[in-house]
């Protein structure tokens, strides 16, 4: 059977058929009960987009003083450029202007430097503002750029291990925490909290709980490691606009749920092989070995060999959402690995293209054309960076 003919029976069977895919991809849309559920049958033909070289390195801004961060918690790219950063280590936050010029360090109602406790993300909130959220004093703090606004609120009792999901159009912030209570002995099911909390700090509501990893103790205390199984899957989150997005990343397929409303969509796409091979495990455990002194890796060898072994690796292990509603999934990294992919999808689930970065990039905020990343150089100072993609 040609592609086309094969083409038309998708469309035939399916409630839509996609318009303006890449070439090659077939994506079949039904309906099951009001839930959209999107089913990509091949990747084949996907593009992949090339980042080339940094449209912005702070590491030659003229400010090399305010420009060095020996840690970074959170960076935000401003719709006209801007850059706002968290420096992880003196705990403030710092505008740059879109040519990586040091612009100034963001102030609180005082006029002095705004300080905070610990700083997980930045989301922008109205035309020239941010919302902050300090994770370990559990407030949201709204301030505007130049300096004429600044209103905090306590989030009400979220819980300790509480983390970002993200923020709503409307003001709300979705923060997850663990639900877990370890067994003596053996590995049971920890489960995800996510919680929406309005611009007053109330909780409004619990939009769902779902299960993530096996959890259970290794060895004996006080060497006790409270783990997974090796390759074990994790939920991952993040909302954006209307739109709360999770997958357990034991199946290639993400869930798109509208909080106050319920699931809207369900997007599978196929993920390859993952079986874990003899070089997975190998490598694994290599990596939590490397750089300990002697006695150390003698007793973490013990736990890492009593450690069990899924046999088969996560679809996925992080997810995004950029400004234009687009969801991007990072494929699970095999440890060996020098390159991860993320695949991107359209707001109606469709995948789009993939994108591949070296291992350590950290992926810290995706605009419309444009990729914020940190990179760490050979000195293990991370560095920051703006690329364009097509």
């Amino acid at each position: 059977m040609n592609d086309l003919a094969r083409l038309a029976i998708l469309c035939l069977t399916a409630v839509s058929c996609s318009a303006g895919l890449p070439k090659g991809l077939d994506v079949v849309t039904t309906d099951s009960a009001g839930v959209t559920i999107v089913s990509a049958e091949s990747l084949d033909g996907l593009p992949v987009r090339s980042l080339g070289t940094p449209l912005v390195d702070l590491a030659f801004s003229q400010d090399s003083a305010n420009a060095s961060f020996s840690r970074v918690s959170a960076v935000l790219r401003l719709a006209d450029g801007r850059l706002v950063i968290a420096d992880g280590a003196a705990r403030r936050l710092k505008l740059f202007g879109p040519d990586a010029t040091y612009l100034q360090t963001l102030t609180g109602p005082d006029g002095a430097p705004a300080e905070f406790s610990a700083i997980t993300a930045i989301w922008p909130a109205g035309s020239n503002g941010i919302a902050v959220l300090d994770q370990r004093k559990q407030r949201v703090t709204t301030l505007s750029l130049d300096g004429g606004q600044w209103q905090s609120s306590d989030l009400e009792a979220p819980g300790p291990s509480a983390r970002p999901v993200g923020r709503l159009d409307g003001g709300a912030v979705l923060v997850r925490h663990l639900i877990i209570d370890v067994p003596e002995t053996g590995f049971e099911l920890a489960h995800v909290a996510i919680s929406r909390f309005g611009t007053d700090g109330e909780l409004v509501d619990t939009v769902g709980i779902w299960p993530t990893a096996r959890m259970g103790r290794l060895g004996e205390p006080p060497l006790q490691l409270v783990t997974g199984p090796m390759f074990e899957p994790r939920l991952t989150a993040a909302a954006a606009g209307e739109r709360l997005v999770v997958s357990d990343c034991r199946l290639a397929e993400y869930r798109v749920i509208r909080p106050g409303e319920g699931l809207t969509h369900l997007v599978r796409w196929p993920a390859g092989d993952l079986r874990v091979s003899e070089d997975d495990v190998v490598s694994y455990r290599a990596a939590r070995l490397d750089g300990l002194p002697p006695e150390q890796q003698r007793q973490r060898r013990r736990l890492l060999d009593a450690m069990p072994v899924n046999p088969m690796l996560p679809a996925c292990n992080q997810l995004r959402i950029d400004v234009e509603g687009r969801v991007w999934i990072r494929s699970f990294v095999r440890p060996a690995a020098v390159q991860q992919e993320w695949l991107v999808f359209d707001p109606a689930g469709r995948p789009l293209f993939s994108v591949e970065f070296p291992v350590a990039t950290r992926i810290m905020d995706l605009g419309a054309r444009h990729v914020t990343v940190i990179e760490t150089d050979s000195l293990n100072v991370p560095r920051i960076r703006v690329y364009g993609f097509e």
